[in-house]
């Protein structure tokens, strides 16, 4: 819990003076694959959201938006100066093999898995860019990515703001279980979604 309390000591005064725009504009670039606190600030504005001092609606459709975009913009660069990237070693080779290897094992659904892993949820975006990705895959990827995560770190706090320090002892504790639970809920979604995907392709062309 202290360092909840950390967090928020140091992030509410960049919020109270700057408000959405700083929650996106923080949001979005770590999207492109420049560190900044997007994840920790969107916590903060919830719990402020919570009290009164910020209106969820608002950060929840500011942090979604800038997310969505700012992933966005990260894959395209990705996809068209990748050699570039890779050649001047901007993204260093042991984070790229990493990135690889989570879209070779888990492909679109590894956009959603690695919003919750540190040291590559900055870069999986340009990660997918480089790896050549299709566009139709990484949007629908990048919008189930998106609205997970705006879920846990955006809902969430805003509604269990007393039970927060409990929750994140038990995760801390159970991490492995409890990413294996998120992980088969997932792929059944995801399954769900290509599944349903398919069957209007199919009467479309009939």
């Amino acid at each position: 819990m202290e360092s909840i309390q950390h967090i928020i000591t140091d992030l509410t005064p960049l919020l109270q003076q700057y408000g959405y725009y700083i929650l996106a504009l923080a949001i979005a670039v770590e999207g492109m694959g420049i560190p900044a606190p997007g994840q920790s600030l969107l916590i903060v504005a919830s719990l402020l959201a919570s009290s009164g001092k910020m209106s969820l609606p608002m950060v929840l459709s500011v942090a979604w938006a800038s997310s969505f975009i700012g992933n966005s913009i990260g894959y395209f660069i990705g996809r068209q100066f990748g050699h570039i990237l890779t050649k001047k070693e901007w993204i260093k080779p042991r984070t790229l093999a990493k990135l690889h290897q989570f879209i070779d094992r888990y492909g679109m659904l590894g956009l959603v898995i690695s919003r919750f892993v540190e040291g590559i949820k900055q870069f999986m975006c340009i990660g997918c860019g480089i790896a050549q990705m299709p566009v139709q895959l990484f949007l629908l990827g990048n919008f189930l990515a998106v609205t997970i995560w705006l879920l846990v770190f955006g809902v969430a706090p805003a509604y269990l703001h007393d039970e927060l320090g409990p929750i994140l002892a038990f995760y801390h504790k159970y991490q492995i279980q409890c990413w294996s639970v998120v992980a088969v809920l997932v792929c059944i979604l995801g399954w769900w979604l290509v599944r349903r995907l398919k069957r209007r392709k199919i009467s479309i062309e009939e």
